[in-house]
């Protein structure tokens, strides 16, 4: 099922499986999200959860017992239900089931809230621990892919991406798809422009420590999309390479790829959290079209 939030500047559609962000046009509707191509990339904005990338060898051991899962989880193709839907604020939740305790072995909440407000969208994910006994771990993202070039008469290279505030931030290598943590470095302006092999050797993944604005915009043009990372701890920016996708993706995490020297044990994974019985967490970014 497909829902719709409306207002005199934005129209944005969020799909029941996966809770996924669809569409999003502005008065003028022109498209900013990804539409998805079975032959360069089929999602458009999933979320990520309860993994964020990948686990070494896709699997992984809780209390001695091996699991098995696959890139990003499995929250995106996953049916949410319905919490409340209004014109401006959409609510829908996964709950653990019979096919999670399979791959997952937690019991838990996930409620995702889209809120339109003028020309910016806001999202957050509140996760929960709803055992009475049981710690729960898990990692969450989101991963919009972004229409670029945002007219047909511009190109993918007329656009560049900016950081706010500007300062030097740490970046995370990403060796054979998997975090190098050990070999993190600064770069002191992450500002660049689009090209197609700036994602040839995977995502540019950034450590957080603040709310950061990351702006999509070109010179020939004014309309912009401005992305804030809100509470995220990572932000990671890919497109597909060496296929020719129109979007970019501004993805904020809060987890991360497993390292090269994992031991695959869940509860020791690079940029794991942690909610004792009961305890609840929320995560919150946003999305403002100009």
């Amino acid at each position: 099922m497909q829902y719709e939030l409306k207002n005199d500047f934005l129209t944005v559609k969020v799909s029941s499986v996966g809770a996924e962000l669809q569409s999003i046009r502005d008065s003028s509707d022109l498209e900013r999200i990804w539409q998805s191509d079975e032959n360069i990339w089929p999602r458009q904005a999933p979320i990520l959860f309860p993994i964020v990338g990948r686990l070494k060898d896709d699997h992984y051991y809780v209390d001695g017992k091996e699991y098995k899962m696959t890139l990003h989880g499995f929250a995106r193709d996953e049916e949410f239900t319905l919490i409340s839907s209004e014109e401006s604020e959409l609510a829908l939740k996964l709950t653990d089931n019979e096919f999670s305790h399979k791959i997952y072995p937690y019991k838990f909440e996930l409620e995702v809230i889209y809120r339109l407000k003028e020309k910016e969208l806001s999202v957050s994910y509140i996760v929960k621990n709803i055992d009475n006994k049981k710690d729960l771990y898990f990692s969450i993202g989101a991963h919009p892919g972004f229409v670029v070039p945002f007219q047909k008469k511009l190109k993918y290279d007329d656009f560049e991406i900016t950081f706010s505030p500007q300062k030097s931030r740490k970046m995370v290598p990403m060796v054979d798809h998997y975090a190098d943590l050990n070999n993190k470095y600064d770069v002191p302006n992450q500002d660049f422009r689009l090209s197609r092999e700036k994602f040839k050797d995977d995502a540019l993944v950034y450590e957080l420590d603040d709310s950061t604005d990351i702006t999509i915009k070109s010179e020939h043009v004014k309309k912009e999309v401005i992305f804030n990372t809100g509470n995220a701890k990572y932000v990671g920016l890919w497109s597909t390479y060496p296929k020719e996708g129109n979007f970019v993706c501004i993805e904020p995490w809060w987890g991360i790829d497993d390292t090269l020297n994992s031991d695959n044990q869940y509860e020791h994974k690079a940029g794991i959290n942690k909610l004792v019985p009961e305890e609840s967490f929320k995560a919150h970014f946003s999305v403002k079209i100009i």
